[in-house]
């Protein structure tokens, strides 16, 4: 049974052949943006909720740009996020490229990283006040019948450390200025055709905020060059969010955020109500997490479809809710758990549940009524839409009494005793349901 996350695909030869949500052309016009900035020092920014696909859709761009022969580096940020040394974690993953690829300026690179990163510990570690500490205490042990000017020697030693200073802002400049050239150097040999290296920095919103911040800061002071192009992959507001952890309530942290970021753009995002999109979403991710063929499967799924948009699911929430079915699937009976009125249900909770809506802290305590649950979904239960009737009327099933069932002679609602009917007598049909799917939900 398979139920881990599903990672598309990226085929080497066509990176978008898997691509379900249809955003090669957004690819594109991506491309066109690097290449028609031939000189680059350039950060785009590219926002997307969280379960969009931003990793999906960077890595099939990342190939897509390959297979054009223009350099790019992809850098998990997270990936990277315990080492709390952004300078050094992105360093690295540049210099891997370099030796990866055989660059010549490699070396160069290499040495000149050391040289700031030597320097950038150094003015973490400021030892100024030190010294001074440390002459008085000389001159007391030393000279302890010799009498000793304090204030000469304080003068002194703040001279010598304002004169280090002076000296040591000449050489963090100068080393500064040496690494960003080898930065360019490199990334100029990289592309075999005039167009800049292409930086995609991915996972960004999920770092910690004070590592996210750092990033930002550390491409502008000192990554962002000629010849190169940084890609911020990020859930926009969540990264802004992270801002406001460092700087305080107060920031402007969208204004903040702006002086780092070039163009901002946001990933596509279609709607599973287009038929041909859903469909090829929902189709392909059934097929990977090899779903149970059984009777009205394609009622099922397009109820599925009908709910995820309307609860605006994401992508991996859908993949989630879709996982939840599949274990329910396989943990009941193969006929009686497929019985097409308790699937409809299951249908209805997984989404709701992944959708983390109030609705179902009502259901598992017993606090709703059919009225509710319809008010609640009121814009889907007014579509013209059989898979939606049949739902609504399942829903209110789930709400009778046992003497409602005692006295009807309807087919449908003596079928659907006979699957709930322990639960219809201590009236729990929807609460009894939920903690089953609960019971086995897979994070």
């Amino acid at each position: 049974m398979e139920l881990r996350r599903h990672n598309v695909e990226v085929n080497d030869a066509d990176p978008f052949a898997n691509d379900w949500l249809e955003r090669k052309g957004f690819a594109i016009q991506l491309t066109n943006i690097v290449e028609n900035n031939k000189q680059g020092e350039v950060v785009i920014g590219l926002s997307g909720q969280w379960g969009e696909g931003k990793t999906t859709f960077v890595k099939m761009w990342q190939k897509h740009m390959e297979n054009k022969d223009i350099a790019s580096i992809y850098f998990d940020a997270f990936e990277y996020d315990y080492l709390e040394d952004v300078f050094l974690s992105l360093a690295i993953e540049i210099y891997n490229y370099a030796k990866v690829n055989g660059l010549t300026a490699q070396e160069d690179y290499l040495n000149k990283s050391k040289n700031t990163y030597h320097l950038l510990q150094a003015m973490i570690a400021k030892t100024s006040p030190i010294n001074i500490d440390s002459s008085l205490q000389e001159n007391l042990i030393g000279n302890e019948s010799q009498p000793f000017d304090i204030a000469k020697i304080i003068k002194d030693n703040l001279n010598f450390s304002l004169d280090n200073a002076f000296e040591q802002a000449l050489k963090q400049k100068e080393v500064f200025r040496d690494f960003r050239k080898s930065l360019s150097q490199l990334a100029t040999q990289a592309s075999n055709q005039d167009i800049p290296l292409v930086i995609i920095i991915d996972e960004l919103d999920r770092c910690k905020p004070s590592f996210a911040v750092e990033i930002l800061e550390k491409i502008k002071h000192l990554f962002l060059v000629e010849d190169v192009i940084f890609v911020l992959s990020m859930h926009h507001e969540q990264l802004e969010e992270s801002i406001k952890k460092v700087y305080g309530q107060n920031i402007n942290a969208h204004t903040y955020l702006q002086k780092f970021i070039d163009y901002q753009t946001r990933l596509p995002k279609n709607k599973f109500l287009l038929d041909a999109i859903r469909d090829k979403y929902f189709y392909n991710q059934v097929k990977f997490l090899n779903f149970p063929t059984y009777n009205h499967s394609s009622e099922v799924f397009e109820l599925f479809a009908l709910l995820s948009n309307f609860c605006e699911l994401s992508y991996r929430q859908t993949n989630k809710a879709l996982q939840i079915l599949k274990v329910f699937l396989n943990s009941e009976d193969r006929n009686f758990g497929r019985n097409y009125q308790k699937v409809n249900l299951v249908v209805f909770l997984s989404v709701v549940m992944v959708s983390n809506d109030p609705l179902v802290q009502l259901i598992r305590n017993g606090k709703t009524s059919f009225e509710n649950v319809r008010d609640h979904f009121t814009e889907v239960f007014t579509k013209n839409n059989g898979r939606v009737e049949e739902l609504e009327v399942y829903l209110r099933l789930s709400f009778q009494k046992f003497d409602y069932f005692l006295n009807t002679q309807d087919s449908t609602e003596l079928s659907f005793y006979n699957v709930f009917a322990e639960s219809i007598r201590r009236e729990s049909v929807l609460q009894d349901l939920l903690a089953r799917l609960e019971s086995f939900e897979s994070y």
